[in-house]
């Protein structure tokens, strides 16, 4: 059998956490919700839920020239200076090749966000899958860090448009549909634009284990327990010994009153991890039903 790794026996350790340990399984009243969701900014799939309006993106002009303010002048002058090579390039190569300046400019001043608008700005022109899925991967990063709602809105639309080029430019990357999937659900709050992406990818591959571990997932959440099993059976077939497969079904049994599947799902996820503080932690768990 190979090795667990640490990183797997963290992200397991994780998805109980956020899915299985959060106490009572009762929906909370909307007011709850929206208490919970206004204490902490929320993210937008959080608001959605609650009832919230999702908040109009925060302009790029206005977030350049706040990040402009926090730099040295020496820093300023020369992305000054870079931005003026843009206004005066007519030829499109010239463009590529500022934007991307300003790019790293802009990473090297650790803001990370404003350096994911030049590259993608550079690769949308280029039409360049390195650049565009560089500047979406910089922005889904930052999106888990900002608090800011109309901030968050527009790192969300521009991880948005950067994935959407990449699947013109290639229409069968599953990892860029599944990406783009939780922007969608976890940015932006749009859950079935999110949802529909991962059917897209399922519909042409029903056995795709990324896309059928988000579906299952979210099945247990909504309390839609039978199509959570469906997918989880459906790993299982393909990975044996998919831990978070394992982790939703028992959620998805207990759910649905079936203790001793829940519990045997369960232990299958400890034996799989081998690992005695996940194991003591399901341990715990598994006493509470």
């Amino acid at each position: 059998m190979k090795p667990i790794h640490y990183g797997a026996i963290a992200a397991a350790l994780g998805l109980i956490a956020l899915l299985y340990f959060a106490g009572n399984t009762v929906a909370p009243k909307k007011e709850d919700k929206m208490a919970a969701a206004m204490s902490q900014g929320g993210t937008p799939g959080e608001r959605q839920a609650a009832g919230m309006e999702i908040p109009k993106a925060a302009s790029f002009d206005s977030l350049l020239a706040a990040a402009k303010q926090k730099l040295a002048p020496a820093a300023q002058a020369e992305i000054n200076r870079q931005e003026n090579t843009i206004t005066r390039g007519d030829v499109t190569a010239q463009q590529i090749a500022a934007y991307e300046t300003l790019g790293k400019l802009w990473q090297q001043n650790k803001n990370h966000a404003v350096a994911a608008y030049y590259f993608a700005k550079s690769g949308k022109l280029e039409n360049s899958e390195k650049k565009l899925n560089f500047a979406a991967h910089l922005l889904s990063e930052e999106l888990h860090h900002e608090r800011n709602r109309s901030v968050r809105q527009w790192m969300a639309e521009e991880a948005i448009a950067c994935y959407n080029q990449l699947l013109e430019l290639n229409p069968n990357n599953d990892t860029t549909r599944i990406e783009l999937a939780g922007v969608f659900i976890d940015g932006t709050g749009e859950t079935m634009k999110g949802i529909e992406q991962l059917l897209t990818i399922v519909r042409k591959d029903s056995t795709n284990i990324p896309a059928n571990i988000i579906l299952g997932k979210m099945a247990v959440e909504s309390g839609q327990l039978d199509k959570a099993v469906a997918r989880g059976n459906t790993i299982l077939r393909v990975d044996k010994n998919n831990v978070e497969a394992y982790l939703f079904l028992g959620e998805a049994y207990k759910r649905q009153k079936e203790t001793d599947k829940a519990k045997a799902m369960f232990n299958e996820a400890k034996r799989i991890m081998n690992n005695p503080d996940f194991n003591k932690d399901l341990d715990e768990y598994m006493k509470t039903f």
